[in-house]
């Protein structure tokens, strides 16, 4: 079977030939390509011709496209700035205060920000490789980590904390939710094979599960069900260690969950693994980086040894590759794979 079958199946929760491989690898593949950061982040023919020379020197199942995390937030009215050969951040929130947020409105995928060449990249890609290779367009940030960016991060923060119940906040997680989905549906209309998201900012290394559960989870579930409800599988990942709200994430419709490495991986293979779709969660940066020939052998070997039984396991990084990522080692981790991923 070609990528996409294999890639196919397992979101489908079948049994592929082998484990399927998705890079997160979108720095790693700009400096190999000797393309820059600021060129990749606003232009399609870039953004495609990056990952299609990287999937062809990898030979990796799945390619994940996405620009950087702040794509969203840009669109809806924050402010970045982007370093030489870095990708942006968020340097001025759109709202100064909640008493902003109606002039808030939502995202129009097709012609708001940098959102159009991400798009216009899916649909290159789609027409080169979509046939064998698995396209993941990535939706770069969930409602509530979107919110954060677009209100700023401390101020919401503490809003959330000192004001739990002001109709301001839900006004703006709404109006982030739908801008977020509507991308969602942009990227799968466009040719991605599945679509996929971060929300940084809402795990337990940033806020408690508690909050959690009212603020990020409800978004995070309602995306699952309408993107279920128009056949769009999605992942989701949340920066961390995510260990103390699996048993929520267990909880979710049919979709994928990107762990980070920090994540219990015996645990998540126990509750979300059972029902889910697993992707990564080796190391990127101490193992895959930093890291030997051997030691990503063996990371990846004992992933494969957790993650691999009963399928629903697409083996990737815990999040994104550093772009000084050394290339033997991304070739000895698909190589690993090719060698104890393979299902009887």
């Amino acid at each position: 079977m070609n990528s996409l079958e294999r890639v196919r199946i397992v979101l489908a929760g079948g049994i592929p030939d082998r484990v399927p491989v998705c890079l997160h690898n979108f720095m790693l593949a700009v400096r190999e390509a000797g393309a820059r950061m600021e060129d990749y982040r606003t232009n399609p023919e870039v953004i495609a011709g990056v990952h299609l020379r990287a999937v062809e020197k990898y030979q990796h199942d799945c390619i994940m496209v996405d620009t950087d995390t702040t794509m969203l937030a840009e669109a809806l009215g924050a402010r970045s700035e982007c370093a030489p050969n870095e990708p942006g951040r968020i340097v001025q929130p759109a709202l100064r205060s909640l008493g902003e947020v109606d002039r808030l409105k939502v995202i129009n995928p097709e012609m708001d920000g940098r959102i159009p060449a991400l798009l216009e990249a899916v649909r290159l890609m789609s027409k080169q490789v979509g046939r064998e290779i698995a396209i993941r367009g990535n939706a770069d940030q969930a409602a509530f980590a979107l919110a954060c960016l677009v209100r700023g991060i401390e101020d919401f923060l503490m809003e959330l904390a000192e004001q739990p119940d002001d109709p301001r906040i839900a006004q703006l997680m709404e109006i982030c939710h739908l801008s977020h989905l509507a991308v969602h549906r942009a990227l799968a209309k466009a040719g991605a094979h599945l679509t996929s998201l971060g929300d940084s900012l809402a795990g337990p290394d940033v806020i408690s599960p508690r909050m959690f559960n009212r603020f990020a989870r409800p978004y995070e579930e309602r995306l699952v069900k309408d993107l279920a409800a128009d056949g769009i599988f999605v992942a989701i990942h949340i920066c961390g260690d995510t260990s103390k709200i699996l048993d929520m994430l267990a909880e979710y419709g049919p979709c994928g969950f990107e762990l980070d490495y920090k994540t219990d991986a015996v645990k998540a293979k126990q509750t979300t693994g059972m029902h889910h779709v697993l992707f990564g969660n080796i190391d990127p940066s101490g193992v895959l980086a930093q890291g030997t020939v051997e030691q990503v052998q063996e990371a990846t070997r004992k992933l494969i040894s957790v993650w691999k039984p009963g399928g629903r396991f697409i083996l990737n990084a815990g999040c994104a590759l550093p772009s000084t990522t050394p290339s033997e080692n991304i070739r000895a981790l698909i190589e690993m794979v090719k060698k104890c991923g393979v299902y009887d």
